[in-house]
């Protein structure tokens, strides 16, 4: 018994040693700052708009180490909205870093500036990126509105 105990260590022990490292989602948490490129709306049917936007937006992390930390470039949207104020959205956005890595984020948002957001990869450092976040959107001066956000993230 004992050296089939011993074996059956040694086996999990190699099998351990040989599986790939498995990244742990990590909380973390930041400020988008945005900048209104383009909004374009159009009136698709009588009392709802929709509204396609394009934005500029630079990552601010909380932790200044973080892979994603200052991290800045494009992102688009669509907001369906009613006469009665209800509001829809949805969008992506992809930002280099300064190695020229992209991290890719998928966005959705209904009424009040509070959503979701996930990120769904990349390139380089940034192609196993992957976590959820909840953020709240607070328009600032003029075209720039401030985003926060904190959730869980994975490189």
């Amino acid at each position: 018994m004992n050296a089939f105990r011993k074996t059956t260590y040694i086996a999990l022990l190699c099998l351990l040693c040989t599986s790939p490292a498995v990244a742990l989602a990590a909380k973390c948490a930041g400020t988008n700052i945005n900048n209104t490129v383009t909004w374009s709306p159009t009136e698709i049917v009588k009392d709802m708009k929709l509204s396609i936007l394009r934005f500029t937006s630079v990552i601010v992390s909380d932790d200044p180490s973080a892979p994603f930390h200052l991290v800045s470039g494009e992102c688009v949207g669509s907001f369906l909205i009613s006469l009665d104020g209800k509001t829809s959205s949805s969008g992506y956005c992809a930002r280099k870093d300064k190695d020229g890595d992209v991290l890719n984020e998928e966005w959705a948002a209904s009424g009040g500036g509070v959503g979701t957001s996930k990120l769904v990869g990349g390139t380089g450092k940034f192609a196993k990126a992957a976590g959820a976040a909840q953020f709240r959107h607070t328009p600032a001066y003029g075209t720039t509105a401030v985003v926060r956000w904190t959730g869980e993230c994975q490189f």
